[in-house]
């Protein structure tokens, strides 16, 4: 019986950490030109913004989200610009679109936060029956 159990809690940690990795590192697409990486952020997390399209040079390259801290400036060189965002400590559980701002084109973007644990809850407390 108990090794039955062990097998049991095994198998789920294993299909949980194949399954997690994907869902957290989601990338979030608007028209092809805005990446999120994680894709799947948590309140309070750094969220690395990578944006094609947008050629050095350009004035006021930035991004704004109802989800983000604050404007983001984007810095890099060629046809690439990237920041750092942080989401926000109070942002609730939903798709939030990202705006980018690179001279005078407008880019669009999306990200989803969550507010629930990134592992489920598999093991009981210590004390208890399986």
């Amino acid at each position: 019986m108990r090794l039955l159990s062990v097998t049991a809690v095994g198998v789920v940690l294993v299909a949980a950490g194949l399954v997690a990795p994907a869902a957290g590192q989601a990338t979030a697409l608007g028209d092809g030109k805005v990446v999120v990486r994680p894709g799947l952020a948590r309140p309070g997390q750094r969220a690395e913004l990578t944006v094609h399209g947008c050629p050095d040079g350009q004035r006021g390259r930035s991004a704004t989200s109802p989800a983000f801290a604050g404007r983001v400036s984007l810095d890099g060189t060629g046809d690439r610009a990237a920041g750092t965002a942080g989401v926000r400590r109070d942002a609730r559980d939903g798709t939030y679109p990202i705006r980018v701002r690179c001279g005078l084109r407008t880019l669009h973007g999306q990200f989803r936060v969550t507010t629930r644990p990134a592992w489920p809850v598999v093991l009981r407390p210590s004390g208890t029956n399986l």
